[in-house]
């Protein structure tokens, strides 16, 4: 485990009130986001100008305007306060990703550590940094040990929003099903293992923690690793001490998701808060009934795939797309 922090003085943006009356909390797939170069570290060869999918700067250049455009209306018309996002290769493409011009206005700053997944993709943060002061971060990777893998770190940052509240974030991405999802489940429960290790340490040192777990899952709200390993709530006033609540869960029961596979959605996208974070009776809290994802027609295809998300590409032919996930997000208030 690796300790991140972050020394340099930050002067946030004065406002009429010193406080964050509302924010928005974000996490999006970004299915594949390489630059071009090979990296001789990971196995990136697909995402290359020689490579099968034959990716250049052009088709570079058109997914970070395709993904910063979803971005910059995410959250009700606007861009999130806060995005965890996945499937990024390195710091680079973060990096490229908030420098669009549709993004300038949301004065995004990032985190980001390498991770040790063969395909060489990570997790990574973008948050508003007028609004929210990174005070450390560190990375975790789940234990595979017991089947010689490695997958992408678990990613928590620490830092102070504007009104000096202190708010935890757990960036996720954990292993995929792999075409089968009962002989790979045990890698998501060990990545939810190690979930439960990190919130536990965190809520050992501050009690009162407002902690928010974000991440494509490659579960469902019902699966084991996240409704036993993790045992959140899915009833936001039967939430016990210490308990997280899973903002997603009502969605899944309405057969609604971030991912189609087999003409059926797949919640896999979740945002879980915890209990600190239910109350209206406290300082920023969050917003009831507020999950939601996003989905425009634009974001999806037309053809023989109608209704998918529209993704860069279908095999190897390429699409212009967004990404083969939907993103989703929650609200948070301060009144």
């Amino acid at each position: 485990m690796k300790w991140y922090f972050i020394l340099t003085l930050t002067v946030f943006i004065s406002c009429n009130e010193q406080e964050l009356k509302t924010a928005s909390v974000a996490f999006y797939n970004l299915e594949n986001l390489f630059d071009t170069e090979h990296d001789f570290n990971s196995s990136d060869n697909q995402f290359t100008p020689d490579g099968e999918k034959k990716w250049d700067e052009a088709r570079y250049t058109n997914k970070l305007q395709n993904l910063a455009k979803v971005i910059s209306e995410l959250a009700n018309g606007e861009a999130p306060t806060f995005v965890g996002v996945c499937e990024i290769e390195n710091k680079k493409v973060l990096e490229d990703l908030i420098s669009q011009p549709s993004l300038k206005n949301a004065n995004y700053a990032i985190v980001h550590l390498d991770s040790p997944d063969e395909r060489g993709i990570d997790v990574g943060f973008m948050y508003n940094k007028s609004l929210f002061k990174v005070e450390y971060f560190t990375a975790h990777q789940p234990d595979l040990s017991y089947c010689n893998d490695l997958t992408r770190d678990i990613l928590h940052i620490q830092g102070k929003v504007i009104n000096g509240e202190t708010l935890h974030f757990i960036i996720n991405h954990w292993p995929s099903r792999g075409g089968d999802s009962a002989k790979s489940e045990a890698k998501r429960i060990a990545a939810a293992i190690k979930l439960n290790e990190i919130k536990y340490r965190i809520i050992e040192t501050e009690p009162n923690a407002k902690i928010i777990i974000m991440g494509d899952f490659n579960d469902e709200p019902s699966n084991k690793s996240i409704a036993e390993t993790l045992a959140v709530s899915c009833k936001q006033n039967n939430t016990a001490d210490g308990q997280f609540f899973n903002a997603f869960c009502d969605l899944e029961i309405a057969k609604k998701g971030s991912y189609r596979y087999k003409d059926a959605w797949e919640m896999l996208d979740q945002i879980m808060v915890s209990s600190t974070l239910l109350s209206d009776t406290t300082a920023i809290h969050f917003k009831n009934n507020s999950a939601a994802i996003k989905s425009e027609t634009w974001m999806l295809q037309t053809g023989k795939y109608e209704g998918y998300p529209l993704r860069t590409y279908g095999g190897n032919t390429y699409l212009n797309g967004y990404s083969d996930h939907l993103p989703v997000f929650i609200l948070l208030e301060n009144e």
